[in-house]
């Protein structure tokens, strides 16, 4: 199998948004850019220094704090995880402890599309991320902004040939975040490997019951609507849709040697 970058953005570029990535934001005075950016308001607040948010080399991606409210988004360029091998998500981030998370004035999410952003799916909270750490000091404006490393898996995706990326802020009166070294990697089959076996997923369509042929042995199996939303998982040549309302589907079979296929299946 051959590694594959599938995304990668280290913000490093002297345009903002990159090439392919999108921003859209429900306040004027407040949207995604980079950390060299001079953040103006009305306040001494505002002029803050942004240094401590740059996280790897000159910048990185940030929106400021606001004292009004503000949803603000920026979205990566499409990319395919059809016949993508144990994709994975990473990116580094930074918030502030104390209004961020303790506070809880505002909110940073990572979602994933399968539709072109019509609909979004979360992958990962900023209030639930474990690494993030108070400095103990009692003064929520002398937070550290310690730096967590984020890594989410995106088998569940696999097969999907439009994926987006949607970094989302939400806030009012909360405090700057930044995020940096976006990455998307996978290990993707070559050609000829593809061509080593053979699946069979039958009867297509069915009212119930789907059994899976195969050469090879199975690990799992991960049935998946149009929106990329997982609705079954298994482990066996047989996987039951008799509860499913009527569509279509994607099965994605990964077997032991870390290799995947997905094929459509419609339930009647």
């Amino acid at each position: 199998m051959n590694a594959q970058t599938l995304l990668s953005e280290n913000f490093e570029g002297t345009t903002f948004p990159p090439t392919g990535w999108a921003r859209t934001n429900t306040n004027v005075a407040r949207q995604w850019d980079l950390t060299t950016v001079n953040f103006t308001g009305t306040t001494a607040q505002d002029l803050e220094t942004r240094d401590h948010f740059t996280i790897t080399g000159n910048n990185s991606a940030t929106i400021n704090w606001v004292g009004t409210a503000n949803t603000a988004n920026l979205t990566s360029p499409s990319f395919s995880l059809v016949g993508a091998g144990n994709p994975v998500l990473k990116f580094n981030v930074v918030v502030g402890w104390s209004y961020m998370i303790d506070i809880d004035a505002g909110d940073l999410i990572a979602q994933i599309s399968t539709n072109g952003g019509t609909s979004w799916t979360t992958l990962w909270d900023e209030d639930t991320e474990s690494g993030f750490t108070d400095d103990g000091d009692g003064d929520e404006d002398s937070d550290t902004y310690n730096t967590v490393a984020v890594q989410k898996s995106l088998s569940a995706y696999i097969g999907q040939a439009d994926v987006r990326i949607r970094f989302q802020y939400t806030g009012a009166d909360a405090d700057a975040v930044a995020i940096d070294d976006v990455q998307v990697l996978a290990s993707n089959l070559s050609t000829t490997e593809v061509s080593k076996f053979k699946l069979g997923i039958y009867p297509n369509p069915t009212k119930g019951e789907v059994n899976i042929k195969t050469d090879k042995k199975i690990k799992s199996t991960t049935v998946l609507d149009l929106s990329g939303k997982v609705v079954a998982t298994g482990s066996s040549e047989k996987v039951n849709l008799s509860g499913f309302t009527k569509g279509t589907y994607l099965i994605t079979v990964e077997f032991a040697d870390g290799s995947t296929k997905t094929e459509k299946i419609l339930k009647d």
